[in-house]
């Protein structure tokens, strides 16, 4: 009979165990605070007047080594098909004008290392006679643990980039209850999407940054005003996206690219903030 009564005293005891676990997880949650950036002093960014180099090990470009087959331009089809079906497929270019020319060049969404997993994996032998194009290496994270714990979603992409439109835009990127909108010249706001090249860190001083995540160079101060190529067609649908309105709100998704503060970008190129002629192109040496 003991036991029995212990039993049965553990049986109801357990969901009461399982509801308060519950309810102190959805405490917890609740009292989490989140950070709010809408401005940022401008750090000195005469140092990014100096490119820095990409990383040493990054290949982005294998160059033909033979001449090209009989049959190129079956071979050049087929692997646009494999590539395109990868979804790693940025762009191509042809031996001639020709539509049926055979394939010479070809641009993907792939670093050079993911292209020769790629190949490795499915027993193929990339053919020599293409000249690839890959992607940098992005060594640093697309957003650091300290930085997580500031924000509710980090809203950039995981695909690859490629090609972009290069016309300027601009406007104030500002992070609010741990979400990132951008401020357009209207004053109206909209969520911000950034590409996979962008990262979220804290720099030195305790700013949330933006950082290239090719080189590792922070690119701005979430809160300062910044500049980007665009227009981006941002994602108004997918999981993601979903994510983010679940925790940020219903807005339009708008894509900030890979931003840069617009004080940094006018170190630059100085000769943008005064509208001058820009420098004449250094001569190259004999």
């Amino acid at each position: 009979m003991t036991k029995q009564r212990h039993s049965l005293a553990l049986t109801l005891l357990v969901p009461y165990l399982v509801l308060a676990a519950c309810a102190g997880a959805e405490a917890d949650d609740t009292a989490r605070s989140y950070a709010t950036v809408t401005d940022a002093p401008t750090p000195d960014y005469s140092a990014a007047a100096t490119p820095i180099q990409r990383d040493a090990v990054s290949e982005i470009e294998r160059f033909a080594t033979s001449p090209a087959p009989p049959d190129a331009r079956a071979i050049g089809d087929l692997w646009l098909g494999r590539l395109e079906a990868h979804g790693a497929l940025m762009g191509s270019g042809r031996a001639g004008k020709e539509p049926d020319d055979p394939v010479s060049q070809i641009d993907t969404l792939l670093t050079a290392r993911e292209f020769d997993a790629w190949v490795a994996e499915n027993g193929w032998q990339a053919p020599a006679h293409i000249t690839w194009r890959f992607q940098d290496e992005l060594t640093f994270p697309r957003i650091t643990a300290a930085a997580e714990q500031r924000v509710r979603v980090w809203p950039a992409s995981e695909r690859r980039t490629g090609w972009q439109l290069e016309a300027l835009e601009s406007g104030r990127v500002v992070l609010r209850d741990g979400c990132f909108f951008v401020i357009g010249h209207d004053g109206g706001e909209k969520l911000a999407w950034f590409h996979a090249e962008t990262g979220l860190a804290i720099d030195p001083q305790g700013y949330l940054v933006l950082v290239d995540r090719a080189t590792g160079e922070t690119r701005a101060r979430v809160g300062e005003h910044m500049s980007w190529a665009g227009p981006n067609e941002a994602p108004q649908q997918g999981e993601a996206v979903a994510a983010l309105r679940a925790a940020c709100g219903q807005g339009e998704v708008h894509g900030v690219g890979n931003s840069e503060s617009s004080e940094r970008f006018m170190t630059r190129y100085p000769h943008l903030r005064d509208n001058t002629p820009p420098p004449a192109p250094v001569a190259a040496a004999d």
